[in-house]
This record gives structure tokens, C-alpha cells and sequence, in this order.
């Protein structure tokens, strides 16, 4: 019979009444086998989070809708996941990891029948968040449960796992979706899921019996749950929207605003009562605070860079999808590589110094995206990637691993609930922001280069003034294409001039046309082309800032008792 312990963690204060009675965590398998039954469940929920952005025209062509429509398979999801992972963790601190964590991809893999039988857009995305829900309960008690069947030594290393895991479902997303369309069309994707996920289920049922991870039996924070869902609802939707709707619109200032008082609210409320749904005082420990804002900006270099290099090759370099996806593919393998013997690396040495390490790195490789010319093979873009998903790779479990050692135990649900949301956040702010700066960018790069046009037009003299007139007038018109918009919108930048312009000419004139009509071209083409500077510079000064919340980080894991049971 085990000995009942009451402890409270350093520096974080705890309501009565917290902890089951209960004898220290611990699991009498195998780690591996722990591994072996959260896996499917891990890659299949975070692997649904990108897998759709290649079935997005297919389900135009098929059910119809528009493209914005259609965008909502994939934001719906996400939105849901950044919404409720902080509530499902800690649903899984009252009720139990394994429970909430099997019940979660159960959901997840039910969900996917509905989906694969939607006959309407609508309905694909109302089962899509059916989806995420399952999708939200399953990853930060992942997390929770993957630390926990290891020993504290090996934290760091069970950390580097779940970021393995983690990076596989990314890389693999994109690829086994765009096999599953190509071959037996988008309903593929969901029928893919049902075998995975029902052999996920079994073998959680099985394997993870024996593992106990900490509880508490405080009760559920209801008005905790409502305001924070609420808040990061609102802030999430402005996130996404922000680009389409305009940042200084009244609908995103709205969202914005509502979003910031709904959780100064919650931040309120969360330090009075008496069983927080995040025991907000935790982030007066540095450890937490320092790994919660490294992880947010570390992937928001990541999603952001990784989201803007595949448009630089598509539309810069003429690659195909398929050899973009590909090529983009090593900065996540990279990660999936590196984490587990960055984990071991973090249990010997610490965290700090993996942290900082890894940022600096994908900081350089995101200055060299910026340095890369769109002439550049096929190599420049794979060492530029490969060291950016190095970098992350060396730097998450250090993260990951400090994060969670400073959570007490029965709040590992809620502290990986905690990482998870800011990662999710990071990731979406990733997009938002870079396409922000680089359609700030593109504009002025645009209208750089036709001003450049213009003038060069205007200074031929073997052109007549009618023919100098429609170029000026082309020029013009090339400032108001939204490079945003689309690939096809982008490549019409880089081609302003219609063939009709040359009709009507003299030989001689149409000489001299031909050669300024490819000046013109090259000219708007690598002003273009170094509008993705910034973007990749951004996400630069965001990894930058990682390493500055690394070096915060304590040298050493900390090792602390486990409190409670399963």
C-alpha cells in the first residue's frame, strides 16, 4: 500500500483539497510500449491539422463552395485546437489522462466517418470540429502521459519523442494526403483514419492500463472554461481573418479587443478562486514563463517560414507542388531527426544551452532564406530548411522537457494543455504575420518596379508615343494585382505586358519592344522576388527572441517528486 503525498511545488500556490490520495506515478511496462499506444493517436490528430491543404480544390470541385469556404475545413480544426487544449488537459487532470486522452481519439476517429461521407461543405466542416475536439483532448495528455512513463532522468528524452512524433505527423501531412487525394480523392483522407485510429484506441486500452500519472480532484473551473475559451475564440478568428478582413478593421479590432478583455477577465477570476482551471501563479516561476514564450515564437518561425518558402519556390523558382512539398519536407524531417538525441542531450547537460543553440541556428537559417535567390538550386533550399528544422529540433525538448518540470503534479494535463496552446498559437500567428509583412512587401516592390518600368519606357526612343502610352498604362495596371491573392495572381506581377501591346508595330519597333518587354519582366520579377526578404527575416527576429527566452531557462532539469495518482 502505497503512502499518501501532499506536496506543493515551489513558488506555486494550490487550492484545498487539489490531490488524490494516491502513491507516486510511475507505469510497470516498458516506456516503448507507452510509446507504441499514444503514437497512432499523437501523429493522426496533429497530422489532420495540415493534411487538408491538398485537398482544398478537389472539395471546391466536388461539393463547391468557395475557396474561403473551403478554408474553414482547415481553420475550423485549428481554431478548435487552440481554443480547448488548455481544457482538456485539464479535464484530464480531474478525470485522468488515459481516460480523456482514449475517449479524445476515440471521438477523433468516429468523427472521421461523417466527414468522409459529407456531401456539403457545411457539414465537412461541422465534423471537422467534431474532429478537433477529439483532437484537443488527445495531445497535451499525450504529452502528460509520454513524460510520465519515463523516468526523471529521461525527461528530457521523452520530451524529444513527443516532438518527434509531433514533427512526423508534419512532414507526413502533406505527403500521405497528397497520395490519398491523387489515388482515391479526399474522402481518402478520412477513411484513412478509421483502421489508425480504432488500432489506436485498442492499443491504448491495452498498454497504458498500468501507467499512473498524478490527479486531482479539485473541481472543473466552469466560469474559468467559458472565459477563456471565449478570449482565445476571438483572438484566434482575428488571427486567421486578419489578412482577408484587414488588420485595422472594425471586425479584427473588434475580435482583438474582445478577445484581450474576455482574458483579463479570466486572469482575473483564475486568481481568486479557490480551484483554477490554470493556476495563472505558475508563470511567476522563470522556468515556465521562459519555456511557454520560447516555444510560441520558435514555432512561429517555423510555420511561417516553412508556409512562405513553399509560395518562394512555386512561384520564384517554377517548382511543382509535388517538388516543393518535397523540398520543404526536410525541414520537419530535421526536427523529427534531431529531437530525441537533443532530449538525451538536454538530461545531461540541461536545457539552456540546447535552447539557446537551436534558436541561434534557425535564426541563421532563416537570414539565409532571406539571402536566397530564386536562380538558386535545388541544394540552397535544402541546407537553408535543413538547418532551420535543425535549430527547432535541438531546441524543443529542451522546451518542452523544462516547461513540464516545472508544473506540479496533478497539473500536467493543464501545463501541457498550457504548451500546447501557445505552440498552436505560434503556428498560426506564423502564417498571419509573415503574409502581413510580405504582402507589405510585395506592394512596394510592385510599385518600385513599375515606377523603374515606366521610366525606362519612357526613355526608349525607337518606341512611338501610342506604344509608350499602353506600357505606361500596362505598368499601371500592375500595381493593383494582389499578389496575395493566389499563385496565378503572383505570376501575373512578373508578366504586366499582354501580347496585344505589340500588335500594330513596325518590325524595327517590335524589336525594340521585345527587348524592353523582357527588361521589364526581369526587372519586376527579382523586385518580386526580394519581397520575400523581410517575411524570412521576421521569422528570424522571432526565433531571435526564442534564444533570448532559452537563456532564462536553469541550467539543470529540475527533479521533483510526483504528487498523486491516476
Amino acid at each position: 500500500m502505497t503512502k499518501t503525498v501532499h506536496r506543493r511545488a515551489p513558488g506555486v500556490l494550490l487550492g484545498d483539497g487539489e490531490f488524490a490520495a494516491a502513491g507516486i506515478g510511475g507505469s510497470a511496462l516498458h516506456p516503448w510500449l507507452i510509446v507504441l499506444a499514444l503514437a497512432p493517436g499523437i501523429i493522426l490528430t496533429l497530422a489532420d491539422a495540415t493534411v487538408m491543404t491538398i485537398t482544398v480544390q478537389k472539395i471546391i470541385r466536388e461539393l463547391g463552395g468557395s475557396v474561403v469556404s473551403v478554408s474553414w475545413v482547415m481553420n475550423g480544426y485549428n481554431l478548435t485546437l487552440t481554443v480547448l487544449f488548455l481544457t482538456m488537459g485539464r479535464l484530464g487532470d480531474r478525470y485522468g489522462h488515459r481516460l480523456i486522452f482514449t475517449m479524445g481519439l476515440a471521438l477523433f476517429t468516429a468523427a472521421s466517418l461523417p466527414c468522409a461521407l459529407a456531401t456539403s461543405v457545411h457539414a465537412l466542416v461541422a465534423w471537422r470540429v467534431v474532429q478537433a475536439l477529439g483532437a484537443a483532448a488527445v495531445v497535451p495528455t499525450a504529452l502528460a502521459l509520454l513524460l510520465q512513463a519515463f523516468p526523471e532522468r529521461r525527461q528530457g528524452f521523452a520530451a524529444g519523442l513527443f516532438g518527434a512524433l509531433s514533427s512526423l505527423a508534419a512532414a507526413a501531412g502533406p505527403v500521405l494526403g497528397g497520395v490519398l487525394v491523387w489515388y482515391w480523392g479526399w474522402p481518402a483522407v478520412f477513411w484513412f483514419n478509421l483502421p489508425v485510429g480504432a488500432l489506436g484506441v485498442v492499443l491504448a486500452l491495452t498498454l497504458l492500463r498500468g501507467l499512473h500519472t498524478p490527479r486531482t480532484r479539485a473541481a472543473l473551473d466552469w466560469p474559468g472554461v467559458v472565459l477563456v475559451s471565449a478570449g482565445l475564440f476571438c483572438l484566434t478568428l482575428a488571427i486567421i481573418q486578419g489578412n482577408d478582413w484587414g488588420w485595422v478593421s472594425g471586425a479584427v479590432v473588434g475580435l482583438f479587443a474582445g478577445g484581450v478583455a474576455l482574458l483579463a477577465v479570466w486572469i482575473w477570476w483564475e486568481l481568486r478562486t479557490a480551484s483554477p482551471l490554470f493556476d495563472l501563479r505558475l508563470f511567476r516561476d522563470r522556468t515556465f514563463a521562459a519555456a511557454s514564450s520560447a516555444i510560441m515564437t520558435v514555432d512561429t518561425a517555423m510555420m511561417g517560414t516553412m508556409f512562405m518558402l513553399v509560395i518562394f519556390m512555386i512561384a520564384m523558382m517554377d517548382y511543382s507542388e509535388l517538388r516543393a512539398g518535397l523540398a520543404i519536407a526536410v525541414l520537419p524531417v530535421a526536427v523529427m531527426v534531431l529531437t530525441p538525441p537533443a532530449g538525451w542531450l538536454t538530461d545531461r547537460i540541461g536545457p539552456r544551452l540546447p535552447a539557446v543553440t537551436g534558436a541561434l541556428l534557425s535564426a541563421a537559417g532563416l537570414f539565409a532564406l532571406g539571402h536566397m535567390a530564386r536562380t538558386d538550386p535545388l541544394s540552397g533550399v535544402l541546407w537553408r530548411s535543413g538547418l532551420v528544422g535543425a535549430g527547432i529540433g535541438l531546441s524543443l525538448p529542451a522546451l518542452l522537457a523544462a516547461g513540464m518540470s516545472a508544473v506540479p503534479g496533478g497539473h500536467k494535463g493543464a501545463g501541457a494543455g498550457m504548451l500546447n496552446t501557445a505552440r498552436q498559437l505560434g503556428f498560426l500567428l506564423g502564417v498571419a504575420v509573415l503574409v502581413a509583412v510580405f504582402a507589405h512587401t510585395m506592394h512596394t516592390a510592385v510599385n518600385h518596379a513599375a515606377d523603374q518600368g515606366q521610366a525606362l519606357t519612357r526613355a526608349q526612343t525607337g518606341l512611338s508615343q501610342p506604344t509608350k502610352d499602353r506600357l505606361v498604362k500596362a505598368l499601371d495596371q500592375a500595381r493593383t494585382i494582389n499578389a496575395t491573392a493566389g499563385m496565378s495572381e503572383l505570376r501575373r506581377v512578373a508578366h504586366p505586358i499582354a501580347e496585344s501591346i505589340g500588335n500594330n508595330v513596325g518590325f524595327m519597333e517590335g524589336l525594340v519592344l521585345l527587348q524592353l518587354k523582357d527588361r521589364l519582366e526581369n526587372t519586376l520579377w527579382d523586385d518580386v522576388s526580394a519581397a520575400f526578404r523581410w517575411p524570412f527575416f521576421t521569422a528570424g527576429i522571432f526565433a531571435l527572441l526564442g534564444a533570448v527566452a532559452g537563456a532564462l531557462l536553469p541550467r539543470r532539469l529540475p527533479r521533483r517528486a510526483n504528487q498523486g495518482a491516476d
